[in-house]
């Protein structure tokens, strides 16, 4: 099969040739290529080399994340919180991991603010204040600069026969209002004048779909990744995911579908309590992609032949373990999780910027080799 055909294939539980394999993968390309990453975010065609050469070296696999370290946006039109990112090289050491700066950028008088203009009037008219002064005209300016380099390096990619993987990203609406309100106040919104969030949310899903259409219609890579992390079971009872998290949730799903879009759910923390939810989508259109602290063989108990599973190689075992550690973990993966097929083999999370090169290129081939216990 073509890297195209065993992706789509294992969507749609289908078996493919064999599993597929992508390692989530953005730090640690530049610590491979021994560049630093402040190098790799002030030059983006040093960090898109080091993606390239990074993958090569790997012998190449059948998704790339994301072909440099940022995110594809439109100019002023957030599919996420407009939270500040520390840099390496500017705010952080100049080989750190970059890192997000999490403060409150509205206050919980503004949900009534929210409800009545939605996310992207509320950011146009908001984020200078929020942001002390900072012109939103150099925002759009910036990220609509980005957007042209993702897709100039996609098309690259893709006349090579490498494929990145999503075509846009968007916050779930927990995340998205998490981040901008801080977890700690959040929740207590969440109990003390849950109507007014609940309003704000509603106001708010159809932009932050829309946003993440706009984005798609530019890059042209059907899918869409859908940052989940917040809204789980490790942080909140059920019925608060019933009421903040799933209802939009199944909004972007049947946006997204429309549109012959995958949905991609990257499901950071422990999502147990909320996997037979997932049960009620459409069966063999969206991907669970696990971090590893849900446990994914009892997710493959209750999302077989219903979901494609993503997932799930841990950061410790790359970075701690030996090869041959890695190399029984993942043909326990695809043994147990990739049976009957549905199954996409990947790092928990993103691959850590420690991993030893000779563990993340052990994943990769056990899946390219290994057919699976007879």
């Amino acid at each position: 099969m073509s890297r195209q055909e065993r992706f789509d294939a294992a969507v749609a539980l289908e078996r493919p040739d064999r599993v597929p394999v992508m390692p989530l993968m953005t730090a640690f390309a530049p610590r491979s290529q021994e560049i630093t990453q402040g190098e790799a975010w002030r030059d983006p065609e040093k960090g898109f080399k080091a993606m390239l050469d990074t993958f090569n070296d790997l012998g190449g696999f059948d998704r790339l994340y994301k072909p440099n370290l940022f995110w594809p946006m439109i100019g002023g039109r957030f599919c996420s919180s407009p939270v500040r990112v520390l840099i390496p090289g500017r705010q952080l050491p100049e080989d750190a991991l970059n890192q997000i700066d999490e403060k409150e950028l509205f206050s919980r008088d503004d949900y009534d603010k929210l409800a009545a203009l939605g996310w992207n009037a509320f950011w146009d008219e908001h984020y200078e204040k929020m942001s002390g002064g900072r012109p939103l005209e150099r925002v759009i300016s910036a990220q609509n600069r980005l957007l042209d380099e993702y897709i100039r390096e996609t098309e690259i990619y893709h006349s090579q026969d490498i494929h990145p993987l999503f075509g846009a990203y968007v916050d779930s609406s927990i995340m998205a209002f998490s981040m901008a309100r801080t977890l700690t106040q959040f929740t207590m919104d969440l109990y003390e004048v849950p109507d007014k969030v609940k309003a704000a949310m509603d106001a708010s899903c159809d932009d932050l779909i829309q946003n993440a259409l706009d984005v798609v219609s530019k890059t042209k890579i059907p899918l869409v990744f859908i940052v989940l992390e917040r809204g789980s079971g490790f942080y909140y009872r059920p019925d608060i995911f019933e009421q903040f998290e799933w209802p939009y949730l199944q909004r972007y799903v049947d946006a997204f579908l429309s549109e012959g879009l995958t949905p991609w759910f990257h499901f950071d923390t422990d999502w147990s309590l909320n996997l037979p939810y997932l049960t009620q989508l459409p069966k063999g259109k969206c991907v669970c992609d696990l971090d590893g602290m849900t446990d994914i063989f009892k997710a493959k108990e209750v999302l077989g032949g219903h979901m494609c599973i993503s997932g799930d190689v841990p950061a410790s075992l790359l970075t701690l373990g030996t090869p041959e550690d890695v190399r029984e973990y993942c043909q326990r993966l695809i043994d147990e999780v990739g049976r009957d097929g549905g199954f996409f083999l990947t790092t928990g999370c993103e691959c850590p910027i420690d991993a030893k090169f000779e563990n993340v290129k052990m994943m990769i081939d056990v899946a390219k080799t290994y057919n699976g216990s007879k």
